[in-house]
């Protein structure tokens, strides 16, 4: 394949279909090749096969009161254009996921974690901010732009070319990974408030989760394992000190010393 033949390849891949529209959620401007018809289409593929790994509580009561959290906060949160669904899925780890399209996946290990509807809501206002700022979309693009970045490498015949392409791109989106962690926790005090919780909530959750081990591996179904929670979130404190300048306009001086600069 010729260099030009790939350029007119990436060229096409990349820029005939590039949306631009205003983000409620960052108020930025968003530009985009996935539509929202073709987000919820992702969506709803890797949803299937989640319930399909994985299975579904049978306990319909719990169903039911993290739907009705959900719902509450769908209604105050700035994307309405999607039909946001909530599951609980059985799994003994705390965790909670959100997919493109607006589908919530949130462990029963998480939920049993909680105390109180406050602190549960903090967890689904999280998730639903993730899909608001569209970041799975945006993790979804930047990974496609780093495979024909690669493609772009490989035609000058360079392995240390394209290992340095691969690494530098993984450094940037685990470090992406921390800003949208943090922009997500900033989005669900503001939702939380206006649904009528108590955004404190998400702090005493915090903490409950600094006080698991963080080092610890994660597996997802079929041995395929995650990096470790710490590379892909910012640390605790520095999620705490987000949270507090959300509720307070500014956090505890200790804050700002626990939080990696």
């Amino acid at each position: 394949m010729s260099r030009r033949l790939l350029g007119i390849l990436c060229a096409a891949g990349l820029c005939s279909c590039v949306q631009s529209s205003y983000n409620l959620a960052t108020q930025h401007q968003d530009y985009s090749i996935t539509s929202t018809s073709k987000e919820v289409e992702i969506g709803r593929r890797i949803a299937k096969r989640v319930v399909k790994e994985l299975t579904l509580v049978a306990d319909e009561p719990m169903q039911q009161r993290v739907r009705t959290l959900g719902e509450r906060l769908v209604a105050v949160c700035d994307r309405k254009d999607l039909v946001y669904t909530f599951s609980v899925v059985k799994d003994d780890d705390v965790n909670a996921f959100s997919l493109p399209g607006g589908y919530v996946f949130v462990n029963e290990g998480l939920v049993k974690k909680t105390s109180g509807d406050d602190e549960l809501a903090g967890v689904l206002a999280h998730e639903i901010a993730h899909v608001t700022a569209r970041h799975a979309v945006k993790r979804y693009e930047t990974g496609l732009g780093l495979q024909i970045a690669q493609l772009a490498t490989l035609v000058t015949q360079s392995p240390a070319a394209v290992r340095g392409v691969s690494v530098a791109g993984q450094a940037a989106q685990l470090a992406y990974a921390r800003q949208e962690e943090l922009e997500a926790d900033q989005l669900a005090v503001k939702y939380l408030k206006a649904a009528g919780f108590d955004p404190k909530g998400m702090l005493t959750f915090l903490t409950k989760l600094h006080d698991l081990d963080r080092d610890k591996s994660h597996y997802m179904p079929r041995g395929v394992v995650r990096p470790q929670y710490a590379m892909t979130h910012p640390f605790v404190p520095e999620r705490v000190r987000a949270v507090k300048e959300a509720l307070y306009g500014v956090a505890d001086y200790i804050d700002y010393l626990n939080s990696p600069q």
